[in-house]
C-alpha cells in the first residue's frame, strides 16, 4: 500500500472489535455482523496493509506484533472519532448553551440551583462539560466558560468576575472540635487536598499561623474535583478547605461543619468567558445574565 493512501476504512470497526475482544464471533455480535463480514474485512485490511494482524489459532484469534500496534492506533483513532460525532449533538438543538467549566462549580455550586434554573429557562437545553479538558478556543466550541484558575484561564478573550470564593476549613461534625484543635497546634488532623488554587501552606501564611511540622501540610490524599474533596471530608477522612460557596450543600445537609472563624475573603474568584456569536444567541445571553443574577444575590441552594 502506498504510504500516503489509507486502509479501508469500513474495515477499521470490525478489526478493532475483533482485536478488543479476541474474537471474529463476538465482534460480529457486537457490530450487528455477521462472522463471515468481519473475516472478510480484516482480511482486506491485512492486504491493504501488508501485514497479518492476526494469528488464527484453533477457534480464536490472536493479535500479531504488528496487529497489536495497529490496533493501539485504531483504537486510538476511534475514540477521538467517536467524541467528535458525540460533540455534534449540540448542533442539532437550537436552543443549546454551552458551558465549561471546573467540577467544583459545577458540582458544587450549580448543579444544587439547576432546579432554579430550569424552571426560568424553560426554553434552554444546558450542555454542561466539567471534565477538566484543556479547552482550545480556537477549535472548541463553548458558549460560556467558567474557572478558578489564577489567570482566568488565560483565553486571551475579555472576563468577568462572577464569583468571589471565600475559603474557610471544613470538617464532619464528629471531627470538628480535634480540628479546631488542630488549627491552633494541638493535636494531628489528617489534611486533604485538591488540585485548585488554594493549598494549605497559602491558608496558614495568610493568618500567621504556625505551620505544623515534617510533611504534616503536604501528605495526605489530593482530589482532582472538589465534590470528591467535600464528600471525603463529610466521611470524616480528614479537613478541606474549600470556597463557603462550594462547601454550601454539605453544610446545609449537616455533613460538614465550619471549623473555627478564619475565612480568607476573596482568596480566589470564579471569571466567566461569554462568547455568544450566532447561534443561540439570546439562550447564551440569558444564561450569563442568570448566573450573574444568582451570583449577586446569594440565593440559597434548592436542597
Amino acid at each position: 500500500m502506498a504510504r500516503d493512501r489509507l486502509p479501508p476504512l469500513k474495515s477499521l470497526e470490525g478489526f478493532e472489535a475483533a482485536a478488543r475482544l479476541g474474537s471474529f464471533a463476538a465482534a460480529a455480535q457486537e457490530l450487528g455482523l455477521t462472522q463471515s463480514a468481519i473475516s472478510h474485512q480484516v482480511r482486506n485490511l491485512e492486504e491493504a496493509l501488508g501485514h497479518a494482524l492476526f494469528r488464527r489459532v484453533y477457534r480464536q484469534v490472536v493479535l500479531t506484533d504488528a496487529g497489536r500496534d495497529f490496533h493501539r492506533t485504531v483504537r486510538d483513532m476511534l475514540k477521538v472519532l467517536r467524541g467528535g460525532v458525540s460533540r455534534l449533538a449540540p448542533y442539532r438543538k437550537a436552543n443549546s448553551v454551552i458551558v465549561y467549566s471546573d467540577a467544583g462549580f459545577a458540582g458544587c455550586w450549580l448543579q444544587p440551583r439547576l432546579p432554579r434554573l430550569m424552571a426560568d429557562l424553560p426554553g434552554m437545553d444546558l450542555w454542561l462539560d466539567s471534565r477538566g479538558l484543556a479547552v482550545d478556543f480556537e477549535t472548541t466550541e463553548l458558549d460560556i466558560f467558567l474557572t478558578d484558575a489564577p489567570d482566568g484561564g488565560d483565553t486571551g478573550l475579555p472576563s468577568e468576575t462572577l464569583l468571589g470564593l471565600d475559603y474557610a476549613v471544613y470538617a464532619a461534625p464528629g471531627l470538628a472540635g480535634a480540628a479546631a484543635g488542630f488549627l491552633e497546634g494541638r493535636g494531628t488532623v489528617p489534611l486533604l487536598h485538591d488540585e485548585g488554587p488554594m493549598d494549605w501552606a497559602a491558608w496558614y501564611a495568610h493568618f500567621g499561623l504556625a505551620m505544623p511540622g515534617g510533611d504534616a501540610l503536604i501528605a495526605g490524599p489530593t482530589f482532582t474535583a472538589v465534590p470528591a474533596l467535600l464528600g471525603a471530608a463529610a466521611d470524616g477522612l480528614g479537613l478541606a478547605l474549600a470556597a463557603q460557596g462550594y462547601a454550601a450543600p454539605w453544610v446545609a445537609r449537616g455533613e460538614l461543619v465550619p471549623v473555627g472563624d478564619r475565612i480568607w475573603l476573596g482568596a480566589a474568584q470564579l471569571t466567566m468567558v461569554v462568547r455568544a456569536k450566532g447561534r443561540g444567541d439570546a439562550h447564551v445571553h440569558a444564561l450569563a445574565d442568570w448566573l450573574r443574577a444568582a451570583a449577586a444575590s446569594g440565593q440559597p441552594i434548592d436542597r
